[in-house]
């Protein structure tokens, strides 16, 4: 599979050409409503620039085809049209980005770039903000479901410690139910060690 990356920290960088400043912003989100709280503050902080233009990639669950689904969204916010968000979200899907939004940030310098000079002073800017950050492998999180015996609960907590899993919730009656997060790639792998116990039944719930 292609892997994706999601950056760690907030973080920024500026780009000038022709007396235009270009401030690149790049956030960790993972829903529309964070965006907006972004561009809130950025367009406060900047109440006086020329553009704000910015691309989002954010995770949107599976298809039917248990592919991972991307929704993303670019905006020129005043540019001529592709010159701005076009090449923002071109530079976060080359770069394999994921829950990630980019604002750039302009303020005109008095001298037009023309088109051209537009979509690589953007992607320009883009680009120098993803290398300032440090990048991490990024995995959507499956819901787990197990219920099994009481005899099983101490291989159970063993094994699950292994695979890192966010234990959500656990009910103990007759049997345990345990729901946990965990990462979607190693499903299979957990999924083949709790064959071995025919005591947990599992199901799986594609978030």
């Amino acid at each position: 599979m292609t892997h994706l990356y999601q950056n760690i920290n907030d973080i920024n960088s500026d780009y000038n050409i022709h007396n235009s400043k270009f401030y690149s912003y790049i956030y960790k989100i993972s829903t529309i409503d964070e965006i907006k709280l972004k561009l809130k503050y950025i367009k406060n902080k900047f109440s006086d620039s020329s553009h704000i233009c910015y691309a989002y990639r954010i995770y949107s669950g599976f298809n039917l085809l248990n592919e991972i689904n991307i929704s993303d969204f670019s905006t020129d916010a005043g540019e001529p049209r592709g010159t701005a968000g076009l090449p923002t979200l071109n530079v976060l899907k080359k770069n394999n980005l994921i829950n990630v939004c980019l604002f750039t940030v302009r303020y005109y310098g008095g001298k037009k770039l023309g088109i051209p000079g537009l979509i690589k002073a953007y992607s320009k800017s883009a680009e120098l903000v993803i290398k300032k950050n440090n990048l991490k492998l990024w995995f959507p999180q499956v819901e787990v479901q197990l219920i099994y015996s009481y005899k099983s609960d101490r291989i159970l907590n063993k094994m699950l410690k292994e695979f890192n899993v966010v234990i959500l919730n656990q009910v103990f009656k007759d049997d345990i139910l345990t729901s946990f997060h965990m990462n979607y790639s190693l499903v299979n792998q957990l999924i083949t060690k709790i064959k071995s116990y025919p005591d947990i039944s599992y199901k799986i719930i594609n978030k």
